[in-house]
């Protein structure tokens, strides 16, 4: 079984009250975002997943990490029947606004108890926060005892990096950096040693952090943690995504991070869609990823952990 744990999805509804066109089948630009059509067709996400060999995608949008209670409560509510109307493909995440107080608690609390979505999503920071603020302790804490994992996906806007606004650096190089920027304050912060039981699976191999992890491994004891940072450090999940299948970020990753802490993902359609190839590879890249995981020299039952076990395990399907 393939599971996809970064697959991206934005009910049409939501569009249109932003302001979208569902029927475009071009990509548009909103912002730094790309808006693809196949974001807003189930059938046509379906039929690419036939087509690249995925079973079960898990849904979360990239309009869902930095907008209002109320686009979150509507969001929820078409992720939770995507995931009813097609039970067997789509598994869907919750989105609120995680500093939002009391009323974005009770959300996820409806969204999780009531309408069935097995994870809750957030991005590398909130109102320009990282994750070991104390200001997330609250929503730590509802997640703890709702017993669902923490999907970190990348900051879309993320703050405090005046130096790196031009030339793109937003989308080529900061999301990404901020995902390991926020991996280490997660630790560093003490938020893995109060909270051990929370399950966070980080996007695109942490930002690949993997190519620097020993760096911070190595002076960690500056950290005063209780634990060495490695031990903290294997408690975390990465997916896969975020560079469009590349073999060599995944070999770099298994450096680092345990094979079993590894869950596929495309960033789909982002990296991989069939309307506008020059956004991204076509379709087909995913087969080409799918592939070079089962070719990897791991055990079977690690690559097929990678490639859907461990999803399954974390999400409870």
């Amino acid at each position: 079984m393939v599971i996809d744990f970064e697959h991206h999805y934005i009910p049409a509804e939501l569009g249109r009250k932003l302001g979208m066109d569902p029927t475009r089948k071009d990509a548009v630009r909103t912002g730094d975002a790309s808006i693809h059509s196949q974001l807003f067709d189930l059938d046509a996400q379906i039929a690419d997943m036939d087509r690249a060999g995925i079973d079960i995608a898990v849904q979360s949008s990239i309009l869902g990490w930095d907008t209002t209670l109320e686009n979150c409560q509507l969001l929820n509510d078409c992720t939770a029947r995507a995931q009813r109307d097609y039970p067997t493909r789509f598994v869907g995440l919750a989105h609120l606004p995680p500093l939002g107080g009391a009323a974005a608690l009770a959300e996820l609390e409806r969204a999780i108890v009531e309408l069935g979505l097995k994870g809750v999503t957030i991005s590398s920071q909130a109102n320009g926060l990282s994750l070991d603020a104390k200001e997330f302790t609250p929503f730590y804490d509802t997640v703890k005892r709702l017993k669902v994992p923490i999907f970190v996906h990348p900051a879309l806007g993320p703050k405090g990096y005046d130096l790196m606004k031009d030339y793109m650096f937003p989308v080529i190089l900061t999301r990404e950096f901020d995902l390991g920027v926020a991996v280490t304050r997660l630790i560093a912060g003490g938020v893995m040693e109060r909270y051990p039981e929370l399950a966070f699976v980080f996007a695109h191999f942490g930002g690949g952090l993997a190519g620097y992890k020993e760096r911070i491994s190595r002076s960690s004891y500056r950290f005063k943690l209780p634990k060495h940072f490695d031990d903290y450090f294997n408690q975390l999940y990465f997916d896969m995504a975020g560079f469009e299948g590349s073999a060599i970020a995944l070999r770099c990753a298994l450096e680092v991070i345990k094979p079993e802490r590894l869950v596929f993902a495309t960033d789909y359609p982002q990296n991989f869609n069939a309307s506008d190839p020059a956004q991204g590879k076509n379709i087909s890249g995913v087969n080409e990823y799918i592939d070079e995981i089962r070719g990897l020299p791991l055990a079977a039952h690690l690559k097929e952990a990678m490639l859907g076990g461990t999803a399954a395990k974390l999400l409870k399907i």
